[in-house]
């Protein structure tokens, strides 16, 4: 049976081989098998632009492409790699999103998103996100030395951790995030995302309907995980060990 993928938060760099290995290893394995896979944001720990020649970013875009010859990928920017663009995306042949996409799925109307922009009570990131994001000033980022933009990179990402170990709270999704994502997209049953590397699975309620929101799990330490969606639902599978932990049939 083929089965829809779906990851995030995997934060990819040369730092870290070993997860870049399992990343190769998980298009590997289950290339045969997918009928589709997304990946919804922070795919790399930090993205400045398409013109990275890291290795990391070399082995991930030839093993994208070579799991693409099986299935379509297909992207939604995160926090950390929303620079990421198309020459990237054509060398590793995946499809690029908007940030909040629905697609149609065993009779399910679902919403894939990071998730950063449903973390309401997190109003300073908010306000950062939309100033950083504004294309304008995307536009003067990359036109910056590559050296300068990976120094500016790694400055944010040291605030980020800072400001995470003392505000976890505020760093969650929000009910009412969800509900102003519901009602942007109001046939919606299924909401995944990542972001908050708090995976579970939830169920909120918009005009007397359940709406199920399962929040994908980060990879960290060697460790991954991914939801799986087919004609019987959905399931989380941890990786490298590939035991469904939950079979949600929603």
């Amino acid at each position: 049976m083929m089965r829809t993928l779906f990851i995030a938060d995997l934060h990819l760099s040369d730092n870290a081989p070993d997860l870049t290995d399992l990343f190769v290893q998980f298009l590997r394995e289950q290339a045969p098998q997918s009928a589709a896979l997304y990946i919804l944001g922070d795919l790399f720990d930090a993205w400045t632009g398409d013109d990275d020649d890291s290795h990391t970013a070399q082995q991930v875009a030839q093993s994208i492409q070579k799991f693409s010859q099986f299935a379509p990928v297909y992207f939604v920017a995160g926090n950390r790699d929303f620079l990421l663009g198309k020459n990237y995306a054509l060398r590793a042949n995946m499809t690029l999103l908007p940030e909040n996409h629905m697609i149609t799925l065993h009779g399910k109307h679902i919403l894939l998103t990071h998730g950063d922009e449903m973390c309401t009570d997190d109003v300073s990131y908010l306000r950062y996100r939309k100033i950083i994001r504004n294309p304008l000033l995307c536009q003067i980022l990359l036109c910056l030395p590559f050296r300068k933009r990976k120094a500016i990179a790694e400055q944010i990402r040291a605030k980020s951790r800072a400001k995470k170990q003392h505000n976890y709270a505020i760093s969650d999704v929000t009910e009412q995030g969800v509900q102003a994502a519901c009602q942007k997209n109001r046939a919606v049953d299924i909401i995944i995302h990542g972001h908050t590397h708090r995976p579970n699975t939830h169920i909120h309620q918009y005009l007397g309907k359940n709406i199920t929101r399962h929040v994908l799990p980060d990879w960290f330490e060697n460790q991954g995980g991914y939801l799986a969606a087919d004609e019987t639902g959905f399931a989380f599978f941890r990786l490298p060990e590939t035991t469904a932990q939950t079979n949600l049939n929603s």
